[in-house]
């Protein structure tokens, strides 16, 4: 039996007191960041079992419009009325917003897709659109009726808090007008008067309801979509790019407590897109815009700071679509999204589709889900991403700069089940799995900060973090970098 000598022993504890505490969490860290599920298809109690044993707390289930309400309105009815005989196909979405909650699942609840009636105009031959300039007062008397069925005091259905009131606006597939006839943005103003009686309508049911805006899509098409940074400036009656302001003489105010981004990324988890463009590696412009416009009192809403969500992230994986990521990089990515979108506030982010669309033929499909698709659900197959989005980590080797900053191993992650508890991050190296260090996760479930391991300063290795059963996908100690990619292959 070796003993270490006294002295020596004194110098290892320590060195490991001081990697001990470095390893704290700091109490900034303690704020929310919680993941969901955007598109988890048929509301099967095991798509709801597979999105909570994913690590997430949330899933955003659609509320069609269209199908609920009648196809023609009758001369005499409630339209804010839920139990309103004309109203049609409820059932299918109290099946999945009962299914949420039984599951341990928050359901955000997206009204989508206006039946023609609500209309006020009609597309162009050849534009396909999902709906043309929508009538604020009828999305209104049907979120008051939505609202009320999931109130938690209707038919013994559960109670619904999480709102968002129409999907991609800025876009021209689901919102038509974007522009006015001399080209000028015309989609912000009209949204606008559809969100705030949106949220008017949500929040006369109950005060405590929540209300999200945008379901943004990521880039700008010049005559045919509106880029979100440029939307969300004209909803927020604010002007420029680097340092915005408000507009002077811009009455009243936009009603709502968070903006939601699809923040897409045609290249990887860093990748900047133009100007007006919110993907991946923009999230912080949308962040600056949103503190500016709080500052001046241009959002009405029950947050001091209203909060970023992205309810839609993902790349397709390779397999099945020979243009997706392969496993390896998608893995590096995903871990690197979750960490870019902490980093910059996100409070919620979401992964776009629980298991694969099915492949049929040439249709254009999206192959992002978080497991392979079988010939049923009970046969679907599990991918690696789904491990590195339960529990991501990343783990950066940082060069000494000097004395000051000597360097070392950057990390951050996020617990499965985002909760507090001791991390161990073990290191590859002698052709084992070793030690490094005992961190601790704050009370949502963050560990982060800087080992002073000479491990961090070599150029090859990995690192990997376990939490009570679960071990991350390791971690190369470096990014694989921004190269060009779109989501969907």
């Amino acid at each position: 039996m070796h003993l270490t000598p006294p002295k020596s022993r004194v110098a290892v504890l320590l060195a490991a007191l001081a990697l001990f505490l470095l390893a704290l969490p700091s109490a900034a860290s303690a704020r929310p960041f919680e993941t969901g599920i955007s598109g988890i298809g048929d509301y099967n109690p095991l798509s709801f079992e597979r999105t909570r044993d994913a690590g997430a707390h949330w899933v955003r289930l659609v509320v069609d419009w269209q199908s609920i309400a009648p196809a023609q309105p009758p001369a005499s009815w409630d339209p804010t009325n839920p139990a309103d005989p004309n109203y049609r196909n409820w059932s299918y979405l109290d099946t999945g917003v009962t299914e949420a909650v039984r599951h341990g699942l928050n359901p955000l609840l997206l009204v989508d897709g206006a039946p023609k009636w609500a209309q006020r105009c009609v597309s162009p031959i050849g534009q396909t659109t999902e709906m043309c300039d929508p009538d604020p007062a009828a999305l209104g008397a049907f979120a008051t009726a939505a609202a009320r069925r999931y109130s938690g005091l209707f038919a013994g259905l559960p109670r619904v808090q999480y709102w968002e009131g129409l999907n991609e606006p800025n876009y021209t597939g689901f919102f038509f007008p974007q522009f006015n006839t001399e080209f000028k943005a015309l989609s912000p103003y009209l949204y606008r008067a559809l969100l705030n009686s949106f949220y008017d309508a949500v929040n006369a049911v109950d005060p405590s309801n929540i209300v999200l805006g945008g379901g943004l899509g990521p880039t700008e098409k010049k005559g045919v979509n509106i880029g979100p940074m440029r939307f969300t400036r004209e909803l927020l009656c604010m002007k420029g790019t680097t340092d915005p302001k408000p507009i002077k003489g811009c009455e009243g105010g936009v009603r709502l407590d968070a903006i939601d981004v699809h923040s897409y990324s045609t290249g990887g988890p860093t990748h900047e897109g133009r100007p007006n463009d919110v993907q991946a590696g923009d999230l912080g412009k949308m962040q600056t815009l949103l503190k500016a416009a709080d500052k001046a009192g241009h959002i009405q809403g029950q947050f001091k700071r209203t909060q970023l969500w992205v309810t839609e992230f993902a790349w397709d994986s390779n397999p099945p679509d020979p243009r997706g990521l392969p496993m390896k990089i998608l893995t590096q990515w995903t871990a690197e999204a979750l960490h870019e979108a902490w980093a910059n506030g996100v409070t919620h982010f979401f992964w776009y589709l629980l298991r694969d669309q099915p492949m049929t033929g040439e249709e254009s499909v999206v192959q992002s889900g978080l497991y392979f698709r079988g010939p049923d659900l009970v046969a679907d197959q599990p991918k690696e991403v789904l491990v590195t989005f339960r529990f991501p980590f990343v783990a950066f080797a940082k060069k000494p700069q000097g004395k000051k900053v000597p360097g070392g191993l950057e990390y951050w992650g996020r617990t499965p089940s985002s909760g507090p508890g001791t991390v161990v991050l073990e290191a590859f190296r002698g052709g084992s799995w070793k030690r490094l260090a005992r961190v601790k996760a704050d009370k949502v479930g963050i560990f982060r900060g800087m080992l002073k391991s000479t491990y961090g300063r070599g150029k090859k290795g990995a690192v990997r973090a376990v939490f009570e059963s679960h071990t991350s996908v390791p971690f190369p100690m470096k990014r694989v970098g921004d190269f060009r990619h779109p989501p969907f292959g």
